[in-house]
């Protein structure tokens, strides 16, 4: 693989025709990609350490605020089939730059409006944004050979260091810029990727040979099983994250920043344990599926530990971790599988499992805001995301018919 692509040629200034070159080697379009993939997951959770004073400089309520995560994820939603229909018809450097351009653009202009509609409109664009990027990225990872399974973990694991540093980092950007100027600060390192992919080859092969085709894949049942199942891990695990430091500062006392520090701490084991479950199924320790099946069952079991209605270190550890490494470890287990169908091409297989994985993301925080506002516990506001545990869970246990015979390898 060499170091650099001469894609399309340029004059100079002394008239010469001189090959314009792309950096394409391995490790750098899998750091690009990882790169991209931290920074749209910091916007996942970037708000929710400023909940509380959003909440009381807006004058909106629990629910209201739950909206800053749900308008992103509704953008992700969107975002996400589009997306890889573009990748896969044109390649996905060109959907990552736009993707991260409108990312940037959205979350530099949400501190300069006061009013709370167009804020969400830009959380909105921030998530459209990111689905773009992230599906891209996604791509990318899983077009990487014999080191696919390694890349889509290491990509998996970028999105957790980003949702971790979007708890740890902004209460001291808040500190030092108020809540306003921590969603510019973020907007502005967004603008970092944009550079990035305008001197990266991303070694993508536009328009595969089956055809592009939406109906495809919303006639395949792996794509479906596959993407209920990351209902409960992708998305239940960020449904919890989006109120985990408010419910540290409400059920065991922490201040904020402390708080935020033990939620970012959960997250962040993820940059472990998703690179970690591309590995096991690399080396064939464990198969895709099973694996998939165990990350469903510890999620769901997490947030059933944390719904106990009495609190103790030990219960808020234990249903932390299940959650944080039930939601992380089956990465590579749905989205690799999701790239090697015979019938759905990568990028509309890979877009359609995200779209499936949302709901819980999309409903939850608002739900469990709503809840929390009218019984003040979070055992009764937790409750409901056990319902897509319990969907993700079945699902699972029904993918390996499906991708017997639909895939192209055997997961």
């Amino acid at each position: 693989m060499p170091w650099f692509r001469p894609t399309n040629t340029v004059v100079s200034p002394f008239n010469a025709a001189v090959p314009e070159l792309k950096i394409s080697s391995i490790p750098v379009r899998i750091f690009t990609a990882c790169f991209t993939s931290a920074i749209v997951a910091v916007h996942y959770t970037n708000y929710s350490p400023l909940i509380t004073t959003i909440r009381a400089e807006l004058h909106i309520s629990s629910g209201q605020t739950g909206l800053f995560s749900t308008l992103l994820f509704l953008g992700l939603a969107i975002a996400y089939i589009p997306a890889g229909m573009l990748a896969d018809r044109f390649g996905a450097r060109p959907v990552l730059l736009g993707s991260t351009t409108l990312l940037a653009g959205a979350a530099l202009a949400l501190p300069l409006f006061p009013n709370l509609t167009w804020i969400l409109l830009c959380r909105l664009l921030v998530g459209l944004g990111s689905g773009g990027a992230f599906i891209a990225g996604a791509g990318i990872a899983a077009s990487l050979g014999k080191h696919a399974s390694l890349g889509q973990g290491l990509y998996g694991g970028a999105t957790q260091i980003g949702s971790g540093m979007g708890l740890l980092i902004t209460p001291h950007l808040f500190t030092l810029f108020g809540w306003r100027g921590s969603f510019f600060v973020w907007g502005l390192f967004s603008a970092i990727a944009i550079v990035l992919w305008l001197f990266v080859y991303d070694g993508s092969h536009p328009r595969q040979s089956h055809t592009i085709d939406i109906k495809a894949g919303l006639r395949s049942p792996s794509v479906w099983t596959l993407g209920l199942s990351h209902l409960g891990t992708f998305g239940l695990g960020n449904a919890i994250a989006a109120w985990l430091t408010v419910y540290l500062v409400t059920a065991y006392h922490l201040p904020l920043a402390l708080a935020a520090t033990f939620g970012s701490f959960a997250l962040l084991t993820g940059m472990f344990f998703r690179p970690l479950g591309g590995i096991l199924i690399a080396r064939n320790i464990i198969r895709a599926i099973p694996l998939l099946r165990m990350g469903t069952i510890m999620g769901f079991l997490g947030v059933g530990v944390l719904i106990i209605p009495f609190h103790t270190p030990l219960l808020a550890i234990t249903g932390i971790s299940l959650i944080a490494i039930g939601a992380t470890i089956p990465y590579t287990a749905v989205f690799n599988p999701a790239a090697h169908l015979r019938t759905v091409s990568k990028g509309v297989a890979q877009g359609m499992v995200s779209v499936l994985s949302s709901p819980t993301v999309i409903i939850g925080p608002p739900l469990i805001g709503f809840i929390l506002d009218r019984t003040g516990s979070f055992s009764w506001a937790f409750s409901p995301i056990m319902l897509f545990g319990l969907i993700a869970i079945v699902a699972s246990f029904l993918a390996h018919a499906a991708l017997q015979k639909e895939a192209t390898m055997y997961f």
